[in-house]
């Protein structure tokens, strides 16, 4: 297995390009605003690779999903860290991260202290926190592998490592993109105005928000579709400095003539305070969310 290949970066490895490299048991590098790793899937390092990443960085960490430490009860460094104390299996480092990988092992295969610390992920990866842990956690996971990943902190630059390389945020628009992270939890019939409409509720697995998609007729890819984003100052009580209210009347009135359609209506994640003090527009997290709503209902894809 070559490590290291005599070759610039590859800045552009993207997540599939970087997964399968770790698939065949390499090492790839994450970049994220607060510095980068090098990350290896736990479960197929050999002890080249551990040689190779402590040659670059030290100590030698592995990721893991909060529930595989909970089950290893492996206590953290001080209490609420996300660093447990270090262990060891066998003596040797690499089969010290597959043990820590393999969901067979429990907490007496391990000796503390040891030289592999694990570092506990968020609950849903880089959707909950975009962190270098977690995102290499997630690599791992959508490479087909035990979500346990092995990785050190850079302790120089990573020009000319050679290594494919893709960033936290390529993670995250992946993730939003392939996985299917809303859930519809409720359906009513709906009397407007307009006419009768089906309410679909929605649960976001992310953070719990609550939405709602206002379906007419049995909408296609030609249907109208319309999404708009909660603002409470004029949704409930028109407020002139914004046109929303307006907005969704013309949405349902324009989908009504149409006889079919759909309007995404999309909680904010501002307090009612806020969003009253403050005219914000549609975000990124808006946007995925009213997504994976229309992705439900058949009228989206990946992009």
């Amino acid at each position: 297995m070559t490590l290291s290949p005599a070759r610039e970066v590859v800045e552009a490895a993207g997540v599939t390009g970087a997964a399968a490299a770790l698939s065949r048991g390499e090492v790839v590098l994450i970049a994220g605003d607060a510095g980068a790793t090098l990350v290896a899937a736990a479960e197929l390092v050999t002890g080249e690779t551990v040689r190779f990443l402590a040659t670059r960085g030290m100590p030698v960490g592995c990721a893991l999903p909060g529930v595989a430490l909970d089950r290893l009860r492996i206590p953290a460094m001080v209490p609420g860290s996300a660093v447990h104390v270090g262990v060891s299996h066998g003596g040797s480092p690499a089969r010290t991260l597959r043990a820590l990988a393999d969901p067979a092992s429990q907490r007496h295969d391990f000796r503390i202290p040891g030289p592999v610390f694990p570092t506990r992920t968020q609950p849903l990866g880089v959707l909950t926190r975009p962190g270098l842990p977690e995102a290499a956690a997630d690599l791992v996971r959508i490479a087909g592998c035990a979500p346990a990943a092995a990785f050190v902190e850079l302790s120089a630059a990573a020009e000319g490592t050679g290594l494919p390389v893709v960033s936290v945020d390529d993670v995250v628009a992946y993730r939003r993109t392939h996985e299917r992270l809303v859930e519809r939890a409720a359906v009513a019939r709906l009397p407007l105005a307009h006419g009768g409409f089906r309410a679909l509720g929605y649960r976001d697995r992310v953070d719990g928000g609550e939405h709602v998609a206002l379906v007419r007729g049995e909408p296609d890819r030609d249907a109208v579709v319309r999404v708009h984003v909660e603002c409470p100052a004029g949704d409930a009580f028109g407020a002139r400095h914004c046109g929303c209210a307006q907005a969704v009347r013309d949405s349902l009135a324009e989908i009504a003539r149409a006889g079919s359609g759909v309007l995404v209506y999309v909680r904010g994640r501002r307090s009612l305070w806020s969003a009253l003090r403050e005219h914000a527009g549609p975000d990124a997290r808006t946007d995925h969310v009213a997504d994976q709503i229309l992705r439900d209902l058949g009228l989206s894809g990946p992009g």
